[in-house]
């Protein structure tokens, strides 16, 4: 009789096998991260007139499912659970950063690329105190990271020798729910707030649109804000474009830039509540 001789974790292709599985286990959980934290954003703003509301999400995954697949592939090379921790612990702080310095400062850049005349009328600006919003990301981020950076190892170790398909995608799955639920969380950090005031500002906009020559009731103007439209009503279009340009350093107080088919408006949003929009531009 034959006795059995289980596979040896150290050969070359065993290694091989387990940072290939490291890599994808990283970038999946990257991308999965991205989608949560700015895909659901820009599937909400595609429905209300933004302008590019794919950017974020597109520039956020690259950058997450890039440095992901590099943390699991040196998490699993090191192949020790501690080093593992600590290394998916820096990548935790790098996906804080990001959720605060995409729509801030990487966007805004990428943005000015594809529309170049809205650079003269963008005005962000990345406040010192910005720094605590980092702090406080990353505090929630860590907690769902660093699980699934104790649980890679061991978790891999057996989806490298599963000859099921759902053998090798259950430690994915794993790592789907932690960086869901992280994702969902950090988008009420700034998202959230980036994103509800360029919400009230369309509704808005359409409520104007779709009474527009007609007697409106005076408590239904008042809850449409049509106020804050009074200097820019005949520069309304059902056809337009908005973008945040700019924000206080709490975003309580966010601007929101609209291309109607002759001008730029600028609109003051405070803390949800349009309050007045001016011209601050024409368009050929």
């Amino acid at each position: 009789m034959t006795s059995y001789k289980p596979i040896s974790t150290d050969r070359t292709d065993v290694l091989r096998a387990k940072r290939v599985y490291g890599i994808w286990y990283g970038a999946s959980l990257g991308f999965l991260f991205a989608l949560f934290t700015w895909g659901l954003d820009a599937y909400t703003l595609s429905k209300m007139n933004s302008l590019y509301p794919w950017l974020k999400f597109v520039a956020g995954a690259l950058l997450c499912t890039a440095a992901g697949g590099l943390t699991g592939w040196l998490a699993t090379r090191r192949d020790k659970p501690l080093i593992a921790l600590l290394i998916w612990i820096v990548y935790g702080f790098f996906l804080a950063w990001l959720v605060v310095t995409l729509p801030t400062v990487i966007f805004p850049r990428l943005l000015t690329l594809l529309e170049p005349e809205v650079q003269q009328y963008l005005h962000y600006v990345y406040y010192p105190e910005f720094s605590t919003r980092i702090g406080v990301a990353f505090a929630w981020i860590i907690i769902f990271v660093a699980i699934a950076g104790l649980l890679q190892l061991p978790l891999s170790e057996g989806a490298v020798f599963s000859t099921s398909i759902l053998g090798k995608v259950a430690p994915i799955l794993v790592g789907l729910v932690l960086v869901g639920i992280a994702g969902t969380i950090v988008d009420g950090l700034n998202n959230e707030l980036l994103r509800t005031p360029v919400e009230e500002l369309n509704a808005s906009i359409q409520f104007a649109v779709d009474h527009k020559g007609q007697q409106v009731d005076k408590t239904e103007s008042r809850k449409f804000r049509q106020a804050s439209l009074r200097v820019v009503k005949d520069l309304v279009t059902p056809d337009r474009k908005m973008i945040v340009s700019g924000y206080d350093a709490f975003l309580g107080e966010v601007n929101v830039l609209v291309k109607f088919n002759k001008a730029w408006v600028e609109c003051q949003v405070m803390y949800n509540q349009p309050v007045n929009c001016k011209q601050v531009g024409t368009i050929p």
